[in-house]
């Protein structure tokens, strides 16, 4: 027993030494510990197998363009990948596509709209996962799919500065795209003189622009309807619903407009404190409709298509894609005047909302440090009043979006954007 004991790795010992109880909690104490030490070390041999597969290599872009990311889930970071590969698909490339969603835990609600690389198939691949889930990628993968192809990271922040951590996966990449200045200059900062890092908007110019169609989401056909929408994955404390309501309740107030606030909830299920904050903060009041339903990138366009202004007073956005939407989709909208926005919202069809730069706080989970914005509610409120009130700006400012010439709604400025990003060697 005792040779048995010596035996052992330092760190199972340790953990066996602070169980106190019968014999049969020490030997379970002691079997835990030592599947945590193999797991351990097989997480440590499968990430440097990794690095030695996936190092840098810079090699050129051949086809077929491969896009990793979670695409079979309804979730911002899911759609991202899927308008990547419709994006590629458009300029006539062949795409596919590996889908990590059930891997993070995300439900796989969405079939596979292109299929994953043949085996012996090489071509240029982009990871449109942030660095923790990139490492992760590849140390459960040992690096075999980036192995002898050329590696772009698509990555998204939505601070200034960059998380130091993610220093570690620069190794992994030949370079690194981003979907907005904002977020490639955040990343900039923190990436090697060799690592190139690019803005690389999402072409939004492939979505659908259906009709209207108040009465599916049984929404009033006379009065104006705001839309807020956020994923709380996201974090409460980032998206900033609760500035929003108060802005709408005191823009009603102000102009006295039939209004009705549809709020969109993503991720309710998972933080039920949240929702139940929001939920009492609004009970009784008639001009607010929270609604939690699970809705397809479809039917979220045909939500957003079927309101007149569309809400955001996030603290900060690495690209914002809902209010990239509206503004395609023929909206005026009204966001705070900071971060990755305020590159396509037009003056001539958005409005932008004064703001106080703060220390980031109460987010650790995510967040940690750095600063971001704190959105004025009474300069918010006084213009989503004048929007509500006066019909006839508010249709200035929808026409206005038609003219938005960001290239993520021109198709010709974002293919010939690729063709300089992504030149393919035959």
């Amino acid at each position: 027993m005792l040779s048995f004991w010596r035996a052992l790795p330092v760190p199972v010992r340790r953990t066996a030494h602070q169980v106190v109880g019968s014999p049969g909690a020490l030997v379970g104490a002691v079997r835990q510990a030592a599947n945590d030490a193999r797991r351990a070390r097989a997480e440590r041999v499968g990430l440097a197998r990794a690095f030695k597969r996936g190092r840098r290599q810079d090699l050129p872009a051949t086809l077929p363009v491969t896009i990793v990311g979670f695409h079979g889930a309804v979730h911002g970071l899911g759609e991202g990948a899927r308008m990547l590969a419709r994006g590629f698909a458009d300029a006539g490339q062949p795409v596919r596509a590996i889908d990590l969603s059930s891997e993070v835990g995300f439900p796989v609600d969405l079939p596979a709209a292109f299929a994953p690389p043949a085996r012996g198939e090489r071509g240029v691949v982009i990871s449109h996962i942030n660095p923790p889930e990139l490492l992760r990628w590849a140390r459960d993968t040992e690096g075999r799919p980036l192995e002898g192809r050329r590696h772009i990271g698509y990555w998204a922040w939505e601070l200034e500065d960059a998380p130091p951590a993610w220093a570690e996966a620069f190794d992994l990449v030949d370079e690194v795209w981003t979907p907005s200045a904002f977020a490639a200059d955040a990343i900039r900062k923190l990436a090697p003189a060799r690592v190139k890092v690019s803005p690389a908007p999402y072409p939004l110019y492939l979505n659908p622009r259906p009709e209207p169609d108040r009465a599916r989401f049984g929404l009033p056909e006379d009065g104006v309807v705001v839309l807020m929408a956020f994923d709380l994955r996201s974090t409460a404390q980032r998206k900033n619903p609760r500035a929003a309501l108060r802005a709408f309740q005191r823009a009603v107030t102000i102009s006295g407009a039939r209004a009705l606030l549809v709020c969109k909830i993503v991720g309710a299920d998972l933080y039920p404190d949240t929702l139940a904050e929001l939920a009492a903060s609004v009970t009784g009041d008639p001009t607010i409709r929270l609604m939690t339903d699970n809705l397809s990138a479809e039917d979220m366009a045909l939500l957003t298509a079927s309101v007149d202004i569309v809400l955001s007073l996030h603290r900060s956005e690495g690209y914002g894609l809902l209010l990239a939407e509206a503004i395609w989709l023929g909206k005026p909208t009204l966001a705070t005047g900071w971060s990755s926005t305020v590159e396509f919202m037009d003056p001539a069809s958005s409005q932008l909302v004064d703001y106080t730069l703060i220390p980031v706080e109460g987010d650790g989970a995510i967040y940690r440090e750095g600063r971001w914005a704190d959105a004025d509610v009474d300069d918010a409120a006084a213009k989503l009043a004048r929007m509500l009130s006066d019909d006839a700006w508010r249709a200035e400012l929808a026409a206005a979006t038609a003219r938005n010439g960001h290239v993520s709604f021109d198709r010709e400025a974002w293919l010939a954007l690729m063709r300089r990003l992504l030149p393919i060697t035959p």
